[in-house]
């Protein structure tokens, strides 16, 4: 019976050192990364450097994406998130799935605002609310341009004015 044990036990561990190892007659494997393991980073699309497609590839759709790359070709970018809600079709629904995909890594410098020249949609760009571009209009419609600091006092907010009083420009030379 003990030799019958031995051999057994011989037999198994010959097995065990021959066929055990999965990967004695591998010459390479595959190493798979979770996601939950990546860099937290590495999961985001810089909203201010990346391109149409390159947004598109990170879960923005087509017609957000073009109107996203719009707003940073007039304003000259994104200082934060909470700008993408001043694009039309971006509700808080909207943002709160995107601030999901996007984040602003790269720091900006915003273009100046032509306020004589832009359009209603680019002062929206800038954060003037509609009543604030309903006024300017109707400066402009009276007066013909804004030509200075007490003039831009007068249609926009304090808040507004202190906020963009050094971006605004009256004329391009």
């Amino acid at each position: 019976m003990k030799k019958i044990l031995i051999v057994a036990f011989t037999l198994l561990l010959n097995l065990g050192i021959v066929y055990g190892n999965p990967f004695a007659n591998s010459e390479s494997f595959d190493i798979i990364v979770s996601e939950n393991v990546l860099d937290e980073e590495s999961k985001y699309v810089d909203v201010n450097t990346a391109s149409k497609e390159e947004l598109i590839k990170g879960g923005v759709t087509p017609k957000l994406a073009t109107l996203i790359v719009e707003y940073r070709e007039e304003t000259g970018g994104f200082e934060n998130l909470n700008e993408l809600k001043r694009i039309k079709g971006i509700g808080q629904a909207t943002f709160d799935k995107l601030r999901k995909k996007l984040r602003v890594k790269t720091q900006i410098e915003k273009k100046p605002l032509y306020i004589n020249e832009a359009s209603d949609v680019v002062l929206g760009y800038y954060g003037l609310d509609k009543g604030e571009i309903k006024d300017i209009r109707k400066y402009l419609n009276k007066n013909g341009k804004i030509n200075s600091n007490l003039d831009l006092m007068k249609v926009l907010s304090e808040k507004n004015y202190r906020e963009y009083k050094s971006i605004i420009k009256y004329d391009k030379f």
